[in-house]
C-alpha cells in the first residue's frame, strides 16, 4: 500500500495491523494534513461481513466527539476499497510504554482518568468498546490519552444491535474470540449478555497492569487465561504499596467476577481517581473503614465454563458470522461509484442516473445501456435488454425499473432480470420521467407536453399541453396525487432560464414556484431541489398549500447537466430514505483553473494546480488571490495565493465552513462568511495570519455575506438571507452603529459593489423577474438599470476608477462591460468583452486598471455545463440530514 493513493490520500507508511484492518499514516492532499487510514487487508477486502464491520466502526465513531477518543474524519471508497479516515494520533501506545515496566503511580492514574472519561462518553452514547487494552490506548507526547479501535464495539442505542449477547462464538478472525482474552470479562467468556460493565472489567485490567507492569490474568495458553478470568484473582500483592487505598479498592470493584456486584458506572471510577489525585479521601473514608467483602467462587463450574468457551470459539471458526447494525440515521456517508472501464456516453443528451427508494441500489447510463450496482457491492453489472436505454427511474416499491428505450417506447424491466416490457409510445426523447404511487408513469415530451401511461401499459394520455414555444421536462406527482411538479421552458432560451411550476392534474393554470431553474424534484423533507447552471439549489416547500416558503439556498455545486442542453435533465437522484447520487461535472466542485484574460481575449495560466475553486477576490495590488476552496466533505476554506512568489499558498481559515472572501482596501484584511459560531456570520482575519479571526457582523438572517468595502475602508456592503429573500445592507466598520438595510424588497438583491467615490453601489436584483444589474445612489435611493433585459446580469464589479461596471450575462456567456458617468449617473449599452465563461460556478475579478480579468475556468475548457461527464458517481447516504441543516423548513427544530 505504501506509495499508493486512495482518493486524495497518499499512503506514507504502515502503523499497525490486526484482524479488523490495516492502519497507515497518510497525507490528505486536499487539506494538506496527515491522517490515519484504516483499510481491510487485501484478502478480506471483498468480504461483506468485514466491510460491514468497518462501516459499523465508522457509524459508532461518528456518534462520539471527545478529546480522549480518536476522531473519525470520513468513511470513503476508492478503487473498490472502503476505508476509514481517522485522526492521526502521534505518540506511544500503553503497550509500548509498559514494555519497560509499570508507570509511576501519579502518571498511571492520570492516564486512567482520561481513559475513564473516554469510556464515559462512549457509554453515554450506548457504545461498549469490548476491546479495551493497552495496545488500543495511545499517549501523546503532552500526556493526552486517546482510546482507539472501535472495530468490534457494540451499540445498545444506535441502529440494530450486533447480537443479543456477546458470545464467545463471535469472531474477529477465524478461531479468535471477540476482544482480547486477557482483558475479557467473565460474562464474555461464558457467553452471557454483556453491558458497559464488560468495559469496566477491562478498565480494571488496564489500571492493574499500568501499576504493576504485568497482566492481571494472562497465562501461557488461551485456555489457562480464560480459566483464570473466571476462577482466579489477580495477585493483589503485586500492587505497589504507595497507591491510595481507594484506588486499590477501586481495582477490586472493577474486577469482581459477578457483574451484579461490579462497579456499575465508569464515571464513579473517574471520580475516585480524581479524588485520589487531588488528595481528597474524605468521600471514601467511611467505605474503606467497612469490613472487607470476601469473594468466593466455585472452581469446578468456572473451569468447566472456561473450557466450554474455548471449545465454542474453535467451533465458531467454521462458519459463525456477526450481523452488522444498520447505520444511524444521522451518519452522512460519502463515497464514489466508478463507471465501467472505457466508458463512453453516446446518450449524453439524456444521461441518466437513478437510486432505488430504499437507497440500496443505483442505476446509471453508460456504454449505450443501463447498469445496476447495489450500494454494498463493489462492481456494477449491465441490465440485459436495456441497450440504447436512458432516463432510468424506479417503481415506488423499487422492484421495477422504467426507462426510455431509444426506440420511441417507454419500457420497464425487473431489477432481478428478465425481458423488458414496452409500456407505450414516447416518440420524442424522454424529457424526464417518474413512476407515481397512483399506478401511472409520468414523462415529459418537450413541446409535446406531459404524458402519462399505466404501469401495465397502454396508450399514453396527455396530462399537460404546451402552448406555442413551450417545453416541459421532469414531471413528478406531488403528495395526494392532485398536483404535478415539472419544469416549464418558455421560448428558445437555455433550460437554466426555465421555471419550476406546479399544475393540477385535473387541469388548470400552472403555478410558478421557482423562477430560474430546471429539473425540480419534491423531497420528503419539505423541499424542492432543482438545478441551476450545474449547481443544486433547494427551497422550503409546503406540499399542502403548494407554496414555496423560503429563499433558495445553494446546496451542491458541480452537477452534470444534459450534454448539449437538449433537455432539462441534470444528473442527480434521491432515494426516499435520504440518499443522493449525482454525476459531478461542470460545477464549482469540479476542477477549475485560474487564468488571466486580457481585453483582447489572450489567456495566461496562473501557476496553481486546478482545484475545486469557487468565490474569489483579487487583492488591491493584484499580487494575491483570496480563493474559496471546497473540500471533499463539502466544507470550504479561504486560501491566499501569491501570484508573483512562485505560486505559494497559505490557508487562512481552519474552522467551520468559510466562503465569500473580500479584501480590505489596504490589502491587510480578508473579510468572509463563516459558520464557526453556529450561524453564517461575517468574520475577518489579517491576511498574514498574525491575528485570530474576529467576528464582524451577526444578524437574525439565515446567513450574511460580505461583498464590497468602500475605498476609505469605513463601510462594508453585505447581503443577508432573511426569509423570504436576500437584501443588501451596509455596516459602518469600527463603530457601534447598527447595520443599515439599503435595498429590502420582496425581490432578491445581492452582490453589492461600491463605486470608487462611495456615492453609488451596483447590485444584482431579480425584481423584474430575471436577474439584472442595477445601480443605486446612496444619498437619495434612486435606482438605475445597467444590464439589458434581454441578457440579464449577475455579479457586478465596479472598476477602481469608477468609469466601468463589469458583470456576467445571465443568459448566454461572457463578461460584459458598461461605461458609466456620475454627474448625473448614466450607463452605456453593455458590450461583451469576453466569451470565456458560461455559468454561475465560474467567478471573476478585475485588476485595478481594468485591463486584465482573473477568471476560473473548467479544466476541460469550453462550456462548463457541456463538458464531457465524469467517469464516476458521487453518492451521499443520509444526505437529507445535511439538507435539513442547510435549508431549514418551518417545521425544523
Amino acid at each position: 500500500m505504501v506509495g499508493k493513493t486512495l482518493g486524495h490520500y497518499e499512503i506514507l507508511e504502515p502503523l499497525g495491523a490486526g484482524g479488523m484492518g490495516e492502519v497507515y499514516r497518510a497525507r490528505d492532499t486536499t487539506l494538506k494534513r496527515e491522517v490515519a487510514i484504516k483499510v481491510l487487508p487485501e484478502e478480506l477486502s471483498a468480504d461483506p461481513d468485514r466491510l460491514a464491520r468497518l462501516e459499523r466502526e465508522a457509524h459508532l465513531l461518528a456518534a462520539l466527539n471527545h478529546p480522549n477518543i480518536a476522531t473519525i474524519h470520513a468513511l470513503e471508497e476508492d478503487q473498490g476499497a472502503r476505508f476509514l479516515v481517522l485522526e492521526l494520533v502521534k505518540g506511544e501506545s500503553l503497550e509500548q510504554k509498559l514494555a519497560t515496566g509499570p508507570l509511576p503511580v501519579e502518571k498511571a492514574l492520570d492516564v486512567c482518568k482520561q481513559i475513564a472519561e473516554a469510556l464515559e462518553a462512549a457509554h453515554g452514547e450506548g457504545i461498549i468498546h469490548r476491546d479495551l487494552k493497552p495496545a488500543n490506548v495511545l499517549v501523546t507526547p503532552d500526556g493526552r490519552a486517546k482510546v482507539l479501535d472501535f472495530g468490534i464495539a457494540k451499540s445498545t442505542k444506535v441502529g440494530v444491535e450486533v447480537a443479543e449477547t456477546a458470545k464467545a462464538t463471535d469472531l474477529t478472525l477465524a478461531g479468535t474470540l471477540v476482544g482480547t482474552p486477557p482483558y475479557m470479562s467473565p460474562e464474555q467468556v461464558r457467553g452471557e449478555s454483556i453491558d458497559k460493565r464488560a468495559d469496566i472489567w477491562a478498565f480494571g485490567c488496564v489500571l492493574y497492569e499500568m501499576l504493576t507492569g504485568r497482566s492481571a490474568f494472562a497465562k501461557e495458553t488461551m485456555a489457562d487465561t480464560l480459566a483464570a478470568i473466571v476462577d482466579q484473582d489477580p495477585d493483589w500483592n503485586a500492587l505497589p504499596n504507595e497507591i491510595p487505598r481507594q484506588v486499590r479498592h477501586l481495582i477490586k470493584r472493577c474486577l469482581r467476577k459477578d457483574s451484579q456486584r461490579r462497579l456499575r458506572d465508569i464515571a464513579d471510577a473517574r471520580i475516585e481517581i480524581e479524588d485520589s489525585l487531588s488528595g481528597d479521601t474524605d468521600a471514601v473514608s467511611a467505605m474503606l473503614a467497612a469490613p472487607a467483602v470476601v469473594e468466593t467462587t466455585r472452581a469446578i463450574p468456572w473451569k468447566l465454563a472456561a473450557l466450554m468457551a474455548v471449545a465454542s470459539a474453535l467451533l465458531a471458526a467454521f462458519g459463525v458470522w456477526i450481523t452488522s447494525p444498520s447505520p444511524p440515521e444521522s451518519l452522512i456517508r460519502r463515497f464514489y461509484i466508478d463507471y465501467p472501464p472505457e466508458t463512453t456516453f453516446q446518450a449524453a443528451a439524456t444521461l441518466g442516473v437513478a437510486i432505488s427508494p430504499d437507497g440500496r441500489s443505483v442505476v446509471f447510463n453508460a456504454n449505450r445501456r443501463l447498469w445496476l450496482r447495489a450500494i454494498d457491492d463493489l462492481v456494477a453489472a449491465p441490465i440485459r435488454g436495456t441497450e440504447q436505454a436512458s432516463v432510468p427511474f424506479f417503481s415506488p416499491d423499487g422492484q421495477q425499473l422504467g426507462f426510455w428505450g431509444g426506440d420511441g417506447q417507454m419500457k420497464s424491466v425487473s431489477i432481478t432480470g428478465g425481458t423488458p416490457v414496452s409500456l407505450g409510445p414516447a416518440p420524442e426523447r424522454a424529457f424526464g420521467a417518474s413512476w407515481a404511487d397512483d399506478g401511472y408513469i409520468y414523462f415529459g415530451q418537450g413541446a409535446g407536453g406531459i404524458l402519462r401511461v399505466s404501469e401495465n401499459g397502454g396508450d399514453p394520455q396527455v396530462v399537460v399541453q404546451m402552448e406555442e414555444g413551450e417545453q416541459a421536462h421532469g414531471p413528478q406527482l406531488l403528495p395526494r396525487s392532485e398536483w404535478l411538479l415539472f419544469t416549464l421552458l418558455t421560448g428558445s432560451g437555455s433550460w437554466n432560464a426555465a421555471s419550476i411550476v406546479a399544475q393540477p392534474v385535473s387541469g388548470g393554470e400552472p403555478k410558478l414556484l421557482v423562477a430560474g431553474g430546471t429539473d425540480g424534484r419534491y423531497v420528503p423533507t419539505g423541499h424542492i431541489v432543482y438545478s441551476l447552471e450545474g449547481n443544486l439549489f433547494a427551497v422550503p416547500f409546503d406540499a399542502d398549500s403548494i407554496e414555496v416558503t423560503g429563499a433558495p439556498v445553494s446546496i451542491v455545486e458541480g452537477i452534470q447537466q444534459a450534454f448539449g442542453g437538449v433537455t432539462g435533465a441534470s444528473q442527480f437522484a434521491f432515494s426516499d430514505r435520504g440518499g443522493l447520487v449525482y454525476m459531478p461535472g461542470g460545477g464549482a466542485s469540479g476542477a477549475f483553473q485560474l487564468v488571466w484574460v486580457d481585453r483582447d481575449g489572450q489567456v495566461g495560466l496562473l501557476p496553481f494546480e486546478p482545484r475545486s475553486s469557487q468565490n474569489l477576490a483579487l487583492s488591491p495590488d493584484g499580487q494575491r488571490i483570496a480563493l474559496q476552496i471546497q473540500g471533499d466533505d463539502g466544507e470550504s476554506d479561504i486560501w491566499i495565493y501569491e501570484v508573483e512568489r512562485g505560486g505559494s499558498q497559505v490557508l487562512l481559515t481552519t474552522e467551520g465552513n468559510n466562503q465569500y472572501p473580500v479584501w480590505s482596501p489596504d490589502g491587510e484584511w480578508v473579510f468572509f462568511t463563516s459558520n464557526r459560531s453556529g450561524n453564517y456570520d461575517i468574520w475577518k482575519r489579517r491576511a498574514d495570519r498574525s491575528l485570530d479571526a474576529e467576528q464582524v457582523l451577526t444578524t437574525a438572517a439565515d446567513d450574511v455575506r460580505p461583498s464590497s468595502i468602500s475605498a476609505d475602508g469605513e463601510r462594508l456592503l453585505f447581503d443577508s438571507g432573511l426569509f423570504p429573500n436576500r437584501d443588501v445592507g451596509m455596516l459602518a466598520l469600527d463603530t457601534d452603529q447598527e447595520p443599515e438595510m439599503l435595498v429590502a424588497t420582496a425581490a432578491d438583491e445581492l452582490q453589492g459593489s461600491f463605486s470608487s467615490d462611495g456615492r453609488f453601489f451596483a447590485f444584482e436584483s431579480n425584481e423584474t423577474g430575471q436577474r439584472e444589474v442595477m445601480v443605486r445612489e446612496l444619498s437619495n435611493g434612486r435606482t438605475f438599470p445597467v444590464s439589458t433585459s434581454t441578457r440579464g446580469g449577475v455579479g457586478p464589479r465596479w472598476s477602481r476608477d469608477g468609469t466601468e461596471i463589469y458583470y456576467r450575462s445571465r443568459i448566454g456567456s461572457g463578461i460584459l462591460v458598461a461605461e458609466v458617468a456620475m454627474e448625473p449617473f448614466s450607463a452605456s449599452d453593455p458590450l461583451e468583452l469576453l466569451a470565456i465563461i458560461h455559468r454561475s460556478g465560474v467567478h471573476f475579478d478585475v485588476t485595478a486598471d481594468g485591463q486584465r480579468f482573473l477568471v476560473t475556468v473548467p479544466t476541460g475548457g469550453g462550456d462548463a455545463g457541456n463538458t464531457a461527464p465524469a467517469a464516476r458517481l458521487n453518492v451521499i447516504l443520509n444526505w437529507f440530514e445535511e439538507l435539513k441543516r442547510l435549508v431549514p423548513t418551518s417545521g425544523s427544530q
